[in-house]
């Protein structure tokens, strides 16, 4: 927390006079001149599955807040959105394992950051039918480029094709934001 304190006193006709002061408090710090980077994520990869996602053809993505430390490595976690499907212990444990260019004041020093991250594990039959490998992240395509994923609906948007064989929806949700003030912090074991 940072305390500024103003006064000023006026002169009128030679006289002083005094004026009261007015103080200012700014609650946080300044963000990040330059933002971290992930230095060993691999963009077109999937997080590992659980048994349960798999066997249920489970689309779904966790949001994940990270707190990294000036080394840049993610000293803690919170779950802004949980995965489900057995899969917050190998979300936890692939926060951890990232690591990043630390975030730089404005003078370049490493500072601590604090930023939003997400991971998604489509749905392993889909993967596996149209990329080859539930491996591998969903791809971009055709230009203009677009996810390969583009004509799978999102939860909750429609009826499914029941027709199909593996009819599924993707999960398309967002980080619920209220979370960062009262979820607890998941500490680097």
């Amino acid at each position: 927390m940072l305390l500024l304190m103003l006064a000023s006193t006026a002169h009128a006709d030679d006289e002083p006079m005094e004026a009261r002061g007015e103080v200012i408090v700014i609650e946080g710090k300044a963000p990040p001149a330059t933002p971290p980077k992930a230095t060993n994520f691999k963009k077109r990869a999937t997080p590992p599955y659980s048994d349960r996602a798999v066997l249920s053809d489970a689309w779904t993505r966790a949001w994940l807040l990270l707190s990294i430390d000036e080394k840049g490595h993610v000293d803690g976690i919170k779950f802004l959105r949980k995965p489900g499907w057995d899969l917050e212990k190998i979300a936890t444990s692939e926060a951890f394992k990232l690591t990043f260019d630390p975030a730089l004041d404005d003078r370049k020093r490493p500072m601590r950051s604090q930023i939003i991250w997400e991971m998604e594990w489509p749905s392993a039959w889909w993967l596996s039918t149209f990329v080859g490998t539930r491996g591998t992240a969903v791809p971009i395509v055709d230009f203009p480029p677009r996810r390969l994923d583009s004509h799978v609906p999102c939860r909750g948007s429609g009826p499914l094709h029941l027709g199909s064989v593996h009819p599924v929806y993707k999960d398309c949700s967002k980080p619920d934001l209220s979370k960062i003030k009262t979820e607890s912090w998941i500490t680097r074991p």
